[in-house]
């Protein structure tokens, strides 16, 4: 089962992620990909640092398609030759694919 959730920090927001077996993605507009983002697992389970709201399908893939800014190339340049070196990122359209079996 894969659960989708919008978070946010403060009023912005900031991921579009998806939670599958304790895993949490962050979907990167830099990549357009999710990506395993361990920090933000350990924010969701422990933290709080964030806010997060379930989300539906629609909102998720709207979110992804106009919502989500990109990471600074710069500030996050190391993280994001991580991501983009990912071999096990997942795509949004089949991520939302998998979430379609939950969707509040």
């Amino acid at each position: 089962m894969m659960r989708l959730f919008r978070v946010m920090e403060d009023d912005r927001m900031v991921w579009v992620a998806a939670l599958a077996h304790e895993n949490m993605y962050g979907y990167v507009a830099n990549t357009g990909r999710f990506h395993d983002n361990n920090a933000l697992r350990n924010d969701f389970y422990m933290d709080r640092d964030f806010t997060y709201a379930e989300s539906g399908i629609a909102e998720a893939r709207r979110l992804i398609e106009t919502g989500v800014e990109p990471l600074d190339e710069e500030e996050y340049a190391e993280i994001l030759a991580e991501w983009r070196a990912d071999q096990r990122s997942l795509d949004p359209t089949e991520t939302l694919s998998m979430a379609a079996g939950h969707n509040p």
